[in-house]
């Protein structure tokens, strides 16, 4: 007659029990006493005691697969604790047993948490798996719980659901450094598990902006951000003597910028960076290392050297037309300086002293009157430059001089003032030589309309108006602009 050995698995974590039903009345033989040892973990081999065992082949746990057994005795089954052992019933293969009570056989369920990185720089992002198994086989469709604990922060939490693998996973993008445990919670099927805990450190990210140029003994502000926001303190290093030193800190603002002050001693090239200190909420960082020229020179016409060569990178970085790089101070440079000191505001003499080394660190951006798609000009009067630009873009800068506001005797004899016209225009036409007239000599004309006015190259471009109503450039200017001035370009000149 047939009779049943219930296994029940525990409650607690990982656990498995095994308590043997009430036999018939008419039992036959086979009869279960006891389980040795009084613990295991799956895929360990216990021993069913008992009588009766002579020809039992067989014990299925709770109708999974049987496991194929050979007692020992008539009193002794030893039997391997299969992988997929879940709550329920053991069946003898003669379908016979007797009463008894069994103790737990635990370890079944293992809840594991690995993140993909054990740090991260922000804004990056961690993978976090966690992997169910119970007995080493993976456990699908299980509800997991990813406790996310930052340092100084709140706790939040995330949830998932194992897949085939019996795995699940987070994508997490560390505010602070943080502490990651997962859970399951009990249910009829598993007892309550925890994973172990990951912690992934954060490091702030650091940006910084220092002047590529700055004169010595003068303090030059360094401005920077440190993401994510949060609240402590930045330090300014230098290198040297083999090693890095603070030369100033500050602390962040509640957006995480953040402005630092250094002074450089001599005129020699120095390498920055900004630390972040670790603290309690996250791992420390530095930014990316800058340099910087520090000069002691007022640079004019007729001088060279490294300092002018880093004048003239500078002011090409900021669009001015400079010509080439060459190292020394000429007619180019010049006109560029004047330039810069117009959008800028300075005195208009052309000569680089402390007040434009200061502006040439942090200088005024200049915005177009008029953005359009494709190339185009346009002219300040205010502030007599040209600005050629694409596609709402500045690319150049030049230095220009335009109508003086004089009265002149014009080519037909009558008295005229040297006023340049404003408004919308566009290239008309061109003449790539010189032209002569009465009133003066032009170099490769670009006429913006059939009065006479133009674009033109000019022996002596003064930083103040004073051409009869022409937009005046430089000769070498005029030289690197006359391809880009084509018949139909727009022209906005405007005051």
């Amino acid at each position: 007659m047939l009779a049943r050995v219930a296994a029940v698995l525990g409650a607690t974590a990982a656990a498995m029990s095994f308590v043997a039903t009430p036999a018939s009345a008419d039992a036959s033989s086979a009869s279960i006493t006891g389980f040795s040892p009084g613990a295991a973990v799956a895929g360990d081999t216990i021993h069913i005691q008992g009588s009766g065992f002579t020809g039992i082949t067989s014990v299925t746990f709770n109708g999974g697969q049987p496991v194929a057994v050979t007692p020992t005795s008539d009193t002794d089954i030893p039997v391997a604790v299969p992988a997929d052992a879940q709550p329920g019933t053991v069946v003898l293969s003669d379908g016979t047993a007797s009463t008894t009570s069994s103790p737990s056989f635990g370890g079944l369920e293992t809840l594991t948490l690995a993140a993909s990185a054990p740090s991260v720089v922000y804004p990056a992002t961690v993978i976090l798996t966690a992997t169910l198994q119970v007995a080493h086989a993976p456990v699908a469709s299980q509800n997991i719980v990813l406790h996310l604990r930052p340092a100084g922060g709140q706790e939040s939490t995330r949830q998932g659901t194992t897949d085939a693998n019996g795995q699940v996973q987070f994508s997490a993008r560390p505010l602070a450094t943080t502490a990651y445990v997962a859970d399951l919670a009990a249910s009829p099927s598993y007892g309550a598990a925890a994973s172990n805990q990951v912690t992934v450190r954060q490091h702030p990210q650091v940006l910084f902006n220092l002047p590529s140029v700055a004169p010595i003994l003068t303090a030059v502000h360094v401005t920077g951000r440190v993401r994510p926001t949060q609240p402590g303190v930045v330090r300014l290093q230098r290198r040297y003597g083999g090693g890095w030193h603070t030369v100033s800190k500050a602390s962040l603002s509640s957006t995480g910028r953040y402005v630092l002050t250094m002074k450089l001693p001599t005129k020699s090239t120095f390498p920055f960076r900004v630390l972040r200190p670790a603290d309690s909420r996250q791992a420390g960082n530095v930014s990316a290392t800058k340099t910087v020229l520090g000069v002691n020179r007022t640079l004019r016409s007729g001088l060279s050297g490294p300092d002018v060569t880093a004048l003239q990178r500078r002011l090409r970085a900021l669009h001015y037309d400079v010509g080439s790089i060459s190292g020394s101070y000429g007619f180019d440079t010049f006109h560029a300086v004047t330039a810069f000191e117009k959008v800028n505001r300075l005195p208009r003499d052309g000569v680089v002293g402390t007040a434009v080394w200061k502006v040439l660190a942090s200088p005024r951006v200049p915005h177009l009157r008029h953005p359009l798609s494709g190339a185009a000009i346009e002219v300040d009067l205010t502030r007599q430059v040209l600005y050629y630009a694409v596609n709402g873009s500045i690319r150049r800068i030049l230095d220009s001089s335009t109508g003086g506001g004089y009265y002149y005797t014009g080519s037909d004899g009558t008295q005229q003032r040297a006023i340049t016209p404003t408004g919308h225009f566009s290239v008309k036409y061109k003449v790539d030589h010189w032209v002569k007239s009465k009133l003066g000599v032009l170099w490769r004309p670009a006429y913006f309309n059939y009065s006479g006015y133009a674009i033109h190259g000019e022996p002596e471009v003064p930083s103040y108006p004073a051409s009869h109503g022409c937009v005046r450039i430089t000769v070498p200017a005029m030289n690197r602009l006359y391809s880009k001035l084509y018949v139909g370009l727009s022209v906005w000149i405007y005051s």
